[in-house]
């Protein structure tokens, strides 16, 4: 049972920003706002019901892959039955499925935004009558 803050720990973050991280989140988003955008000026009204069901997909996947989100297992927290072998494969796998929904969120947020950004966009110039280029 936790009764004060010597029991919560949080992970120590260093004060370095990851660019790497960003500049793929940047050209990713780019790529699938592009393609948003190229599909909206050919009239194809159906890329927004791809586009949100995709999503939808990618925010399940991602908590499948992450098992329900749990935080970094350890061996303590593993069960009992499982041998020592199995449990340093768990967490070795651990590792693995962090880099695999990594790359899903990078997917999924450039979705998200793409659409968010579109129906901002239509509901400024439908209902407020704003001109924008």
């Amino acid at each position: 049972m936790l009764s004060g803050p010597e029991q919560m720990s949080t992970p120590k973050q260093s004060g370095k920003p990851n660019y790497r991280k960003l500049l793929r989140l940047i050209l990713t988003f780019i790529l699938v706002s592009g393609i948003y955008r190229l599909a909206i000026h050919f009239y194809l009204g159906w890329i927004v019901h791809v586009y949100c069901i995709g999503a939808g997909v990618l925010a399940v996947l991602y908590i499948i892959i992450n098992r329900g989100m749990l935080k970094k297992p350890e061996k303590s927290d593993l069960p009992d039955t499982m041998s020592d072998s199995e449990k340093d494969s768990f967490i070795a796998g651990a590792a693995v499925r962090r880099e695999r929904s990594e790359f899903i969120l990078y997917i999924l947020f450039s979705l998200i935004l793409s659409v968010m950004i579109d129906l901002m966009y239509i509901w400024l110039t439908v209902n407020q009558g704003v001109k924008l280029p």
